[in-house]
């Protein structure tokens, strides 16, 4: 196996785990009073920029004839009144347009609408309804209405609105016909004969209700961009959401970040031990945190992509954090004299090689995304390449030092392990029948080495292996004579 970092290496990564807390603390803290402040800061009044995935809006992808400059069309959709559009390239004349504009109308548009049918038909007039787009309008009555009169409402308000175009049934028009004619037929019902129409999908003549329809979100700015640009512009895919639903899914999105959360944590307890599962959940809330903070600090915008970055990250860090976990169980056993802050630490120095080609290659890969992509891709790519960070850094540095911290905070709750359960003299000497020569060769070139160059832990370690050389040459180990 390809290895960059030499076998044997010691890095003293468990004396530095207060400095990393210290540090993770920082960053989870601004994190948090990022996304707080956010709240009040003027033009922005949430904790993220959400997307119209998590707000609701339209999504419309254009197509030119031919080329058109970004900012031309960014300044041609202010104009017809799109003015928080965010515009982004598909190929050679085509654009991808997001917008918050659910409805074609706006609501002073919606009052005006309103007041003019009260205004004109006063007690008349049972109730208007809007549709949530705002491409129609059902109009109900008391009784039946003439279809001509809705155009000129409509006109006045400088709106375009299709009235229904209706049918009257076979008894008006065979009355309708009789008068032309001359003749002087009865007519029973309470309305005149011209507003006796066939049912259809505009007219409901049962209810007194009619459908109005309105300009929608497309056709609008396909006719605006059409004008504004001297271009003609087609819409090929529109995709709308309204607020409630954004809701839904933000709401949604922070369970299953929950979920995965909770049953990461039921998946640690039983592959390992209760005091590795914490360090884990607390390592991803990190990773999480601190993504997000991100964004929120320069107010990237947060969609459904993006939440499925953060799952993926979750992901990636687990993947990591289990490798690591997996050696330090394995290394518990292995090294049962070793205390274990120095077991954790060979752990992580044993995996690093492999932790570092993982984390870099898949690093590499995002960065090429980010650099070629645009648009939501990119943003995709950024929370991954942050995260892919974020998720090796507390691999390291924040969930196995947290195994130390549950151990020596609530070790005495645990069921003790089998560096506890064998005495150590017991455990010398299977060490020294499974390792033979080759580890007191190791310990012999330790003792050699200047007290200055040691750490704490590794000099409390020379003094136990001092200590045990002593023992064994009263029992007869190496070093002394064995009785009988």
């Amino acid at each position: 196996m390809f290895e960059i970092i030499k076998p044997g290496t010691n890095y003293q990564f468990m004396s530095n785990r207060r400095k990393a807390f210290a540090f993770s603390g920082v960053l989870v803290g601004l994190s948090i009073l990022i996304l707080v402040a956010n709240v009040f800061i003027p033009g922005r009044g949430t904790m993220l920029n959400y997307g119209l995935d998590f707000l609701g809006g339209t999504q419309i992808q254009l197509e030119f004839d031919k080329k058109v400059a970004p900012a031309d069309l960014r300044a041609a959709l202010e104009k017809i009144g799109y003015k928080d559009a965010s515009v982004s390239s598909v190929g050679k004349t085509g654009y991808l347009v997001a917008m918050r504009s659910f409805s074609s109308i706006t609501d002073d548009q919606r009052a005006a609408i309103e007041k003019s049918f009260v205004g004109k038909y006063k007690s008349d007039l049972f109730r208007i309804r809007f549709s949530a787009a705002g491409d129609h309008i059902k109009v109900r009555f008391h009784a039946p209405t003439k279809l001509d009169e809705f155009e000129p409402l409509f006109a006045a308000l400088n709106l375009k609105a299709r009235v229904p175009k209706a049918e009257l049934t076979p008894e008006a028009l065979d009355y309708l016909t009789r008068v032309g004619k001359g003749e002087t037929p009865k007519w029973e019902k309470p309305h005149p004969a011209e507003l006796d129409y066939a049912e259809g999908l505009t007219v409901s003549p049962k209810r007194n209700e009619y459908t109005i329809l309105l300009e929608s979100v497309s056709e609008k700015i396909e006719d605006g961009l059409t004008k504004q640009l001297g271009a003609k512009a087609s819409v090929l895919s529109v995709e709308s959401r309204g607020p409630q639903v954004g809701k839904r899914l933000r709401i949604q999105g922070i369970l299953s970040l929950l979920y995965a959360l909770g049953f990461i944590l039921l998946y640690i307890v039983l592959r390992f031990d209760l005091k590795f599962a914490p360090g884990a959940i607390v390592a991803l809330v990190h990773d999480v945190l601190i993504t997000v903070g991100i964004f929120a600090l320069f107010w990237r915008e947060f969609s459904l992509p993006i939440l499925a970055a953060l799952l993926t990250i979750v992901g990636y860090s687990l993947n990591d954090t289990i490798v690591v976990y997996d050696r330090i169980r394995e290394n518990i056993l292995k090294l049962r004299s070793h205390s274990l802050p120095k077991v954790v630490n060979t752990s992580i120095n044993e995996t690093l090689s492999r932790t570092i080609l993982t984390s870099a290659t898949t690093f590499f890969t995002v960065a090429a995304i980010f650099v070629v992509a645009d648009g939501v891709l990119r943003d995709f790519a950024l929370a991954m390449g942050i995260g892919i960070i974020i998720g090796t850094y507390s691999s390291i540095f924040v969930a196995s030092p947290m195994v130390l911290f549950i151990d020596s905070a609530f070790g005495r709750y645990f069921v003790a392990d089998n560096r506890q359960e064998t005495e150590p003299m017991d455990e010398d000497e299977s060490e020294d029948s499974e390792d033979g020569d080759g580890e007191a060769e190791g310990s012999e070139d330790d003792d050699e080495r200047p007290e200055e160059e040691l750490s704490e832990e590794e000099l409390k370690e020379r003094e136990v292996k001092k200590a045990k050389k002593l023992r064994r040459k009263g029992r007869g180990g190496r070093g002394g004579k064995r009785k009988g």
